[in-house]
């Protein structure tokens, strides 16, 4: 082998191998089936791919023109400005959709999410190379794999809108020299610079735009207590200046305009309350807290934890066994290293030290609500736990400049097992067992049984009316079916939910268009003009696995306009026959014909020697009937069915004996 082939050996086994290892084990319950199934559960995994597809469909349709259809997609139907309610997956989509123009929605999510995990490692590595260029190229890796697949941020394989973290890897070169070089060497262009990249994080998701904001923040605190130390107050305007401001403007401008709708949605739901941001902050015990799914678990499990030690939404923060050693030979590194190169190590250790002591909350103790004054847009963010992810690729300057020193002559054998050694050892602390997974074959046969119901019905809206399923995995499946079939939804999925009662745990469809009818939601939100409530629906699934549709007022199962054929037709009532079903024409209504049921099943056209030969209309009270009669001449009988006019069920029917000839 020559040395160009060997080099290009090492570039692939580094910058494209080591991750494809990480992605796959990560991702092995979907890569190994084919997408047959999809990590981690039908929730927020479902709904990503909900926002993902909807810009895409925004931005290559006419729809482009109208920044009102991107930000009020039809579901929480009739409420208007429902995007702003949660991620919008601007930046996301742009790669989504390169991928969208090829393959299906489900095979272009999995090849953003697996784009994203690579370009994750590489932009890390990258940065760790450029702060610590003397370090052995194996440790740079190692580092790269620990921090990068670290089991905090592979958590967020359940938030997948938060997994885009590549923008971080050039906010930690800007941020090695506000705390390493010389304080007059950073220059108003260069502030510029790290300005326009924390904005561009924006693009992409307001937790990671606040977090990388955060770890900023406490560089530049360590830069300026610098100047002050160093009495150097001098800072120049540096290269290509109004190139710089350009780019920070344009960018500033861009996100201002994309929040604006989130500004409007905090006038409606209000600041997120101190105690909950509180409550949801790190604890120190979460950074050694784990699921038992890890081959290698942390200190402690669900099983052991105590309610006092942790608490909290997503607080498991171990970032596994191989990141701890990581740490701790750096920590020895930086006590027995009394050169001045130590210096950037120690610098950096202060970075992750107060990253750590302001985000930590202890019994409700945090410097966190100080903090979060300075930095905008983080009294909007609930989960406050998330910050762990940053501070775990934070700490990747920390180990690539401590492994500077980690050297031992070897020979070349035996330094190859050492870094095979090394890089197992990283792969054991980031490996996870029995991922969470659903099946995503299941999940598309019932979004295509209810697309086709209210594809084929005259719904103006629709409710998907769930039973025997989480809520969360019912409203985002009529979000996709809503999608699919153009068709408003009232059901729905997101950060926040429309005020005054809105039925998330109730799949009465009855309880959701009354909500509609209440007026409660024009009293909070910007709603549509409401269509016909007559055209309304309700769909639910039958236990056949079919779809079925309801008027949700009087259950009307049927939405068809016309039937294949007559069956029997008459002055009073007419009955037809489609997709091997019967239907009675809608004696109220043109052109709506009504399924036929029984015991709500649907009672089949092709009757053996059973015949329809007559339908007439029976006066009952207040109401009517229709008489149906049903007869098998070759048996001498027949059945007198009593339907229900209004939803076409069979109320009874009576059999009677035909006289002989």
């Amino acid at each position: 082998m020559n040395i160009r082939s060997f080099h290009a050996l090492k570039i692939s086994l580094h910058w494209v191998l080591i991750p494809s290892i990480a992605i796959a084990m990560s991702l092995w319950p979907t890569l190994s089936n084919g997408l047959e199934k999809l990590q981690p559960d039908p929730g927020d995994t479902i709904l990503n791919i909900y926002f993902l597809e909807h810009a895409f469909r925004h931005f290559t349709t006419i729809n482009i023109v109208d920044p009102a259809h991107f930000w009020s997609p039809n579901y929480f139907w009739p409420v208007k400005d429902t995007l702003a309610w949660s991620d919008h997956l601007l930046g996301q989509s742009i790669i989504y959709g390169f991928f969208r123009l090829i393959f299906d929605p489900f095979q272009s999510y999995l090849a953003w999410l697996l784009l994203t995990l690579w370009f994750n490692y590489v932009s890390v590595r990258f940065a760790i190379q450029k702060i610590s260029p003397q370090t052995e190229q194996v440790w740079l890796s190692l580092i790269a794999l620990v921090t990068t697949f670290s089991p905090t941020i592979l958590q967020q394989l359940g938030h997948p809108q938060l997994l885009s973290l590549f923008l971080t890897g050039p906010i930690l070169l800007l941020g090695n020299r506000l705390i390493r070089e010389p304080v007059e060497d950073f220059s108003v262009g260069d502030w510029l610079i790290l300005g326009s990249w924390l904005v561009a994080n924006g693009f992409f998701n307001i937790y990671v735009f606040v977090y990388a904001c955060f770890g900023s923040f406490i560089c530049v605190l360590i830069h300026l207590f610098r100047r002050i130390c160093s009495r150097s107050l001098l800072i120049f305007k540096g290269q290509h200046l109004w190139k710089n401001i350009s780019i920070f403007s344009i960018l500033t401008l861009l996100n201002f305009t994309i929040y604006i709708p989130y500004l409007e949605t905090l006038k409606i739901f209000g600041r997120r309350p101190n105690d909950e941001i509180l409550f949801n902050l790190p604890k120190p015990a979460s950074w050694l807290f784990s699921s038992n799914q890890l081959l290698l678990p942390g200190p402690i499990q669900p099983e052991t934890v105590k309610q006092s030690w942790i608490y909290g939404a997503e607080q498991e923060l171990f970032p596994g066994w191989a990141f701890l050693i990581l740490l701790s030979g750096s920590l020895i590194t930086a006590l027995i290293s009394k050169n001045r190169a130590s210096n950037g190590l120690k610098n950096w250790l202060w970075v992750i030290s107060l990253m750590l002591i302001f985000s930590m909350s202890l019994h409700s103790i945090s410097a966190w609500p100080i903090i979060s004054k300075i930095l905008p847009g983080a009294s909007s963010l609930r989960a406050s736990s998330r910050v762990g992810m940053m501070i775990i690729l934070f700490t990747a300057p920390v180990f690539a400049i401590a492994a500077e020193r980690w050297k031992i002559s070897l020979r070349l054998p035996s330094k190859i097992a050492a870094s095979f050694f090394a890089i197992g050892g990283g792969f054991s602390g980031i490996w996870a067992l029995n991922l969470p997974s659903f099946s995503l074959a299941d999940w598309k046969q019932e979004h295509t049984a209810l697309s086709n119901a209210v594809t084929t019905s005259q719904c103006s809206a629709f409710w998907y009316q769930w039973s025997d399923q989480a809520p969360w995995r019912a409203h985002a499946i009529a979000m996709h079916t809503q999608l699919r079939t153009g068709i408003p939804t009232v059901n729905g999925y997101s950060g926040h939910f429309p005020k005054g009662d809105w039925p998330f745990t109730n799949p009465s469809g009855q309880n959701a268009f009354k909500w509609i009818k209440s007026n409660v939601a024009q009293k909070y939100h910007s709603t549509r003009l409401l269509t016909d409530e007559s055209t309304w629906c309700i769909a639910a699934l039958t236990d056949e696995g079919s779809a079925k549709i309801e008027d949700h007022d009087s259950f009307i199962a049927s939405s068809i306009k016309s039937p294949a054929k007559y069956v029997f037709n008459s002055r009073e009532a007419t009955i037809g026959a489609k997709n091997g079903n019967l239907f009675l024409k809608d004696i109220e209504k043109e052109n709506r014909w009504l399924l036929i049921t029984r015991n709500e099943r649907p009672i089949a056209s092709k009757r053996g020697k059973f015949k329809i030969v007559n339908a007439e209309i029976l006066p009952e009270g207040n109401h009517y009937l229709i008489l149906i009669t049903d007869r098998n001449i070759a048996e001498g009988i027949e059945y007198i069915w009593r339907v229900n006019p209004k939803t076409g069920q069979l109320l009874g029917q009576v059999l009677k004996i035909l006289p002989r000839p």
